[in-house]
């Protein structure tokens, strides 16, 4: 078997970091913007051109910017791999900060790590939108995969240094705070052939008949850190991811405080009610972290106000690294293993910071739910096509469009509540076994979170046991001995309900004489704790 290395360390390649920018630059001429300098100098080889967004956003206000909306530049830093490639392409967006300080660098630390490892990294220039500015992040989403078309472009420019070392066909989209929405309405634009931004605006072409397009490019995924949601909204509705999607957010963040963007994450390749057998065939992963801030995952901000204790930049810097580190090592260069670290941060736990206290959610794009929620408010039920009961015993089950998170827009989704009162209560999921082909997958998941309602001690993990039958035998998993179900971190007088995926292999239940051919029961066992109030997201097979 081979073993994991650590994704957050340094890998042997050499790499070089250039500057590329649009030509006729003058910030030099702005004292107030002598932080973008750097960008008046670009490579000789890396000159990009202007774009007008025009129609998307007008720029942050108050800023003597050198360029009009009409005209804004191309800029970024790029860590390129030594060697004949092609390397995948990984782009890093910034959200909203002074627009007095350049935000660009502050991903610099990624960028080279990634490089390090055989990918092309950069890290762009959004500053232009920032400052007092709103509604703009279908702006950002389309200076972003601009950005894409110029590598594109350098890809198919022959005696350019990146000839034919750019891998077209596997590019990562990384946005942090608005940088983070962004990601997600890039996700979607790219599919498109044009775009009407607002009710008040014309149908943008984005072919390039106007300069803008065509994109169409092959994301492997879109990653938001701390990102906002619903700042921008198509006139469609709510962006929903169309590509894989991963989501990293800290429980001291005193920005974006909300977790907005666990309302993207609920949207995205959620439960199709009229065919809740079938996939869209793509993963969603959300790590939450607790004691991280907002600014300290991008290097050059200061640590913003926080309600409580924040861990340390060097500390939050390595959880980016391990996790993007894994993301890119899984779908960027198609090493599989590290799967593991997206599926369960447990896996990664020697990598993190000692004492890392963290959340993650997995969802596999091959999945069959017993139990997911949707069907509405009454009473659960076993979710179709699995045939089957509910049954419970000392429990209160109530399904609620509940804000876990307090996260202040619209409930997507439906979460089934868990109280009991006495040891020994039990809720079971009764089903028949011809409609659960538990052979065919790996996994026995379920979502699951406390809160920091009176039933649960403060500060303590919750546990139960797991019992799963079969038609001649039980087996019994403590929960503990899967996953922690940590106490909520209570920031600003809540505690956010972040559920926690637990993985039960079914080998596990085999070793113990479960036939799993033959599942029966699935029931959740209240006999560690006298009292509780847990939430569930879901109960399903995967692989």
């Amino acid at each position: 078997m081979t073993v994991l290395k650590n994704p957050g360390l340094p890998g042997k390649r050499s790499f070089r970091t250039v500057v590329y920018a649009s030509s006729g630059l003058n910030y030099a001429a702005v004292p107030l913007l002598n932080q973008y300098q750097v960008f008046d100098t670009p490579d000789p080889d890396f000159v990009t051109g202007r774009l007008d967004i025009s129609v998307f956003a007008n720029l942050g206000a108050s800023v003597p910017w050198p360029f009009a909306n009409t005209d804004v530049p191309v800029n970024g830093q790029v860590s390129i791999p030594r060697g004949g490639g092609p390397f995948p392409l990984a782009l890093f967006a910034h959200g909203n900060h002074s627009p007095f300080e350049n935000s660009t660098p502050g991903y610099l630390y990624l960028c080279e790590l990634l490089a390090s490892h055989g990918v092309i990294a950069a890290t762009i220039d959004v500053n232009f939108l920032n400052g007092n500015n709103f509604g703009e992040n279908d702006a950002r989403a389309i200076v972003h995969l601009e950005h894409v078309k110029q590598f594109r472009t350098w890809n198919n420019t022959h005696n350019h240094p990146l000839h034919r070392k750019v891998d077209l066909d596997r590019v990562l989209l990384v946005g942090h705070s608005r940088g983070g929405e962004g990601v997600g309405h890039a996700s979607l634009f790219n599919l498109l052939n044009a775009v009407q931004p607002d009710a008040f605006s014309p149908v943008v072409p984005l072919d390039g008949s106007v300069g803008l397009g065509p994109y169409h490019f092959t994301l492997s995924a879109v990653a938001a850190i701390a990102p906002t949601d619903r700042q921008y909204e198509p006139l469609t509705g709510p962006t929903v991811v169309p590509d894989r999607y991963f989501l990293m957010h800290g429980s001291q963040d005193g920005d974006v405080s909300s977790f907005e963007g666990y309302n993207t994450y609920s949207r995205t390749h959620g439960v199709d009610l009229a065919n809740p057998m079938v996939s869209d065939g793509k993963l969603k992963v959300l790590l939450w972290v607790i004691g991280a801030d907002h600014n300290q995952f991008n290097s050059v901000w200061a640590p913003e106000f926080s309600p409580g204790p924040v861990i340390s930049r060097p500390d939050q810097e390595q959880v980016a690294k391990v996790e993007l580190g894994a993301l890119a090592q899984l779908l960027l260069l198609g090493r599989d293993g590290y799967l593991k670290v997206l599926k369960d941060h447990a896996t990664a736990g020697l990598w993190m910071p000692t004492g890392s206290r963290l959340v993650s959610q997995y969802q596999d794009p091959r999945r069959l739910f017993v139990q997911h929620n949707q069907e509405g408010l009454a009473p659960p039920v076993v979710s179709a096509p699995v045939l089957g009961t509910v049954t419970s015993s000392g429990v209160q089950a109530s399904r609620q469009r509940f804000d876990l998170v307090n996260a202040g827009a619209p409930v997507p989704t439906i979460t089934l509540r868990l109280e009991w009162t006495a040891l020994g209560a039990r809720i079971a999921l009764d089903v028949s076994p011809a409609t659960v082909p538990a052979d065919q997958f790996k996994v026995l998941s379920l979502r699951v979170g406390q809160s920091t309602e009176a039933q649960n001690p403060v500060g303590q993990d919750q546990d139960f046991t797991v019992e799963v039958s079969c038609g001649s035998r039980t087996a019994a998993i403590r929960v503990s001995s899967l996953h922690r179900l940590l106490y909520p971190d209570v920031v600003f007088g809540t505690g956010k309900i972040v559920m926690q995926t637990v993985r039960l292999p079914l080998k596990r239940l085999a070793r113990r004489g479960v036939e799993v051919r033959d599942l029966r029961s699935i029931a959740l066992v209240f006999d560690r704790r006298p009292a509780g109030a847990v939430y569930v997201g879901d109960v399903q097979l995967s692989d």
